[in-house]
C-alpha cells in the first residue's frame, strides 16, 4: 500500500552495489584531492547516505558511480592544485557509512 501514498516503494539495495559502494569509500579515505574536489565529494557522500539510509538502491546505485568519477586521476598535470586528504567531516562520515553499509552499525540512543 505504500506506493499507492507515497509513490512506488525504492528499489532494493543490490549487493553488487553495496560491494561496489564499500569498494569506492573505503578507497576514498585514501586519496589526495583538491580541497574543491572534497566539497563535491561530500556532497555525493552525503546524498549516499541518505540512499543507503532509506534502502533507495537508485539513489545509492547513482550516487556510488558519482563517487566512482570524482576520484584521483592517473595523469598529474604540470602545476597542478596542491592535494590535501579528506576532510574530517568528510572522514568520518564515510567511515560512518562504511559501518552502515557492512552491518556494523550501532543503534543511535
Amino acid at each position: 500500500m505504500r506506493g499507492d501514498i507515497d509513490g512506488p516503494a525504492p528499489t532494493p539495495i543490490d549487493p553488487d552495489v553495496r560491494s561496489d559502494a564499500l569498494d569506492v569509500l573505503q578507497d576514498a579515505v585514501q586519496w589526495r584531492l583538491a580541497e574543491t574536489r572534497w566539497a563535491v565529494i561530500g556532497s555525493v557522500v552525503s546524498r549516499l547516505a541518505a540512499a543507503v539510509c532509506t534502502g533507495d538502491g537508485d539513489r545509492t546505485r547513482t550516487a556510488v558511480a558519482e563517487l566512482e568519477l570524482l576520484g584521483p586521476v592517473r595523469a598529474t598535470p604540470v602545476g597542478r592544485t596542491p592535494t590535501v586528504p579528506p576532510p574530517d567531516a568528510v572522514r568520518e562520515e564515510i567511515n560512518e557509512l562504511v559501518h552502515t553499509l557492512d552491518g556494523r552499525s550501532e543503534p543511535s540512543p
